[in-house]
């Protein structure tokens, strides 16, 4: 029992930052009389986010501006700026909490601005309205930026890495995005609709198994290794970037949404814009909605996959792939392989997100399926992350490398 004490209490500190943002997700902000309805893009923006949109709490913001910050930071890390490579953890690390703090300033300020009619001001005393908007809104700041603290501590302290904060939320909204979603139908509940869901879900289970597991094997030549020992080799896994460009796709996706809250925009040009090219119920949208996740998806895979380094690291060894030339060749093979892995990756998310949206033009209960299997897929990727961190842990007491 003892060797197995670091596990336990890595476990429990996870346990306890979900439990923290779960119960800061009950805490509703003082004066607020009456709750907001959060429907269709909405309420799946709140679930992967562990945010809220139906009522004013500390943690409404949920994860959202840490999301946004981290694509963005992401997408910078990419353009291989020297000023950007060269900075440190620490100098890396303040940035990005400096781009979550205007992000939540940004979700705040239009979070209030929708909740405005349900607020009562009377209950403040001498509180002018826009010093009370300004208090709220204080309050939201902090609350996004305790949660992006706490997914950052989980990565030190706990399993599961930021993502398993949204896991309780996920699991306890795919029936409502199955059976509400989008488009508010009961279709599903029906005898039918059962019999359709069942041998699809199955289907669709053993596929993003399949696929999340199903990797290409590069195998390696080590130098300084005897060849009848050698089992060495690079693995590129055809969801190199995991659930990740959904679960991404779905909060970039969502942010310009959040406009229709504001009531001073509504009847307007820019929200008529917002509301075509950012819907899962317009042909446009639709389109739009599958160029991001194929941005995130080629994005994610390059950032969890470093080809440079990985063929860095190999010259710098001395190791090698056969039949390719160390340096500047073996990154281009490198390259070249994961960009294949990325097309598979991205064409059966594509499918699964997208497919189920089409027939939702003709047949609007079907377009919740694209929300209930990108919901499923990401639980999957969360578990295993679980999974896999406990395993890693279990392992490493064994190596005194470690």
């Amino acid at each position: 029992m003892k060797e197995y004490y670091g596990v336990i209490k890595r476990c429990l500190w996870t346990l306890a930052f979900v439990s923290i943002v779960q119960f800061g997700g009950l805490l509703q902000l003082p004066s607020v009389i009456s709750s907001g309805e959060s429907e269709g893009i909405l309420r799946i923006f709140s679930a992967i986010t562990a945010g809220n949109t139906t009522k004013l709490t500390l943690f409404s913001l949920g994860l959202g501006p840490y999301m946004m910050a981290l694509i963005l930071w992401s997408t910078l890390t990419m353009l291989d700026i020297d000023s950007i490579n060269n900075l440190s953890k620490k100098q890396a690390g303040f940035i990005q909490r400096i781009l979550t703090f205007i992000f939540c300033m940004l979700q705040a300020i239009t979070t209030i601005a929708h909740f405005k009619t349900s607020i009562a001001y009377e209950k403040f005393g001498r509180l002018t309205e826009n010093e009370v908007n300004l208090s709220l809104v204080l309050l939201l700041i902090t609350g996004g930026m305790i949660v992006s603290y706490i997914a950052d501590i989980n990565m030190k302290k706990g399993v599961g890495k930021q993502m398993v904060l949204i896991l309780p939320g996920l699991l306890a909204n795919i029936p409502a995005m199955l059976f509400s979603g989008q488009t508010n139908k009961g279709f599903f509940i029906t005898p039918l609709g059962m019999g359709i869901l069942i041998p699809v879900t199955l289907l669709f289970l053993f596929a993003s198994v399949f696929l999340y597991k199903g990797e290409r094997r590069i195998n390696v030549q080590q130098t300084a290794i005897d060849v009848s020992f050698q089992n060495s080799y690079i693995p590129i896994k055809v969801l190199s970037a995991g659930a990740l460009p959904f679960m991404f796709g779905v909060t970039l996706f969502s942010i310009p949404q959040l406009f229709t809250l504001v009531p001073s925009l509504k009847n307007t040009t820019f929200l008529y814009i917002i509301t075509q090219m950012f819907s899962y119920t317009t042909v446009i949208g639709i389109i739009t909605y599958g160029v991001v996740i194929v941005l995130l998806g080629y994005g994610f895979s390059h950032v969890n996959i470093r080809v440079f380094d990985i063929a860095k690291s190999l010259r710098n060894s001395g190791d090698y792939i056969l039949g390719v030339t160390p340096g500047r060749a073996t990154e281009r093979f490198l390259r070249k392989i994961l960009n294949r892995m990325i097309v598979m990756g991205n064409t059966y998310m594509l499918v699964v997100s997208l497919v189920p949206m089409f027939i939702g033009l003709k047949f609007p209960e079907i377009t919740n399926l694209a929300f209930y299997f990108g919901s499923i897929f990401m639980v999957i990727i969360i578990v295993d992350n679980l999974n896999e961190d406990i395993k890693f842990m279990i392992a490493k007491r064994h190596y005194k490398i470690f």
